[in-house]
């Protein structure tokens, strides 16, 4: 049963919920915790658990700015455990609570283990090993790239992705409206491209012609098509060679994640730092082919 909420202590409330209790007899009392109020919840769970009694608590609207301090507090001041947290307004964003995964989160160390499921839930096995097979072909193109864009909004908002991943907790809310504008920006010069072009970005790399006519349907300005076609080339060597230093080139399962993320932690300082940067140098030296001829932008029509 869900009851009214409250963000401030009310006796009339509170007797309320007593007699609610009284006659439902419950088996789980669980008190909704807003992430956004800080420090101020820890008044809040106290003067609940002594009046009411609750067993748990859920943490809401970690979608937002908080990094879930608040968690906290409510074990600190309670003894109960936090058993969900809500990541948004739909009923898929209420997800079980993980002490390990929110502790990086309030360090601002980003949530890799979430991000892989949330990842595995919007992609299916055969789109990964066809996307890894592009990739490390050297054959990524503007239908693969429109596709992980709509995959990554499938997880659910940016700010909510962004904070999964570490070393991202210092991005503040305008750089995210910034990325998220860049992204709708890219999105409507993708859309009137020709199914020849999205497949074969070597075309446009070779046409003006073909940028202006793309710029002006998607009144956007040459410059940016052009910005867009060489951000397309430079991605295909980054991510063919991030995928040359994981394990066999494949993109590892969340077990293999897991284990790796554990064995990272037990090795000895600067054994990890050393392996990654001799590894990727042995990737760079066969890249070549993927890279924009220098003639890149020429005069093809």
């Amino acid at each position: 049963m869900d009851t009214a909420g409250r963000l401030q202590i009310d006796k009339a409330m509170m007797d309320e919920l007593k007699d609610v209790k009284r006659v439902l007899n419950p088996t789980e009392v669980l008190l909704v915790v807003d992430a956004m109020t800080g420090q101020e919840a820890a008044a809040l769970v106290t003067t609940f658990n002594l009046e009411i009694g609750i067993t748990g608590a859920i943490l809401t609207k970690l979608d937002g700015d908080s990094r879930g301090g608040a968690a906290l507090s409510v074990k600190e001041v309670s003894g109960k455990p936090i058993k969900l947290v809500g990541r948004g307004e739909r009923m898929e964003d209420l997800e079980p609570f993980y002490p390990d995964r929110m502790a990086g989160r309030i360090l601002g160390m980003g949530d890799v283990l979430s991000f892989v499921e949330k990842a595995q839930e919007v992609m299916r096995q055969e789109d990964a090993e066809d996307l890894q097979k592009k990739i490390m072909s050297a054959k990524f193109d503007f239908n693969d790239f429109l596709k992980q864009t709509r995959a990554v909004a499938r997880m659910g908002t940016m700010s909510r992705v962004i904070g999964m991943m570490p070393g991202m907790g210092k991005v503040t809310p305008a750089q995210i409206r910034e990325a998220e504008k860049s992204l709708k920006i890219m999105e409507s010069m993708i859309e009137v491209m020709t199914p020849e072009e999205r497949e074969q970005p070597e075309l446009l790399a070779e046409s003006p012609a073909r940028r202006k006519r793309i710029a002006q349907e998607s009144g956007k300005t040459e410059q940016q098509v052009s910005q867009l076609v060489a951000q397309l080339f430079q991605m295909r060597v980054r991510m063919k060679n991030l995928m040359g230093v994981m394990e066999g080139g494949s993109i590892p399962a969340l077990s293999n994640l897991e284990e790796a993320l554990k064995s990272e932690q037990q090795a000895p300082p600067g054994t990890a730092r050393r392996k990654r940067r001799s590894e990727p140098r042995k990737q760079f030296a066969d890249s070549g082919s993927a890279r924009p001829s220098p003639r890149g932008f020429g005069g093809k029509n």
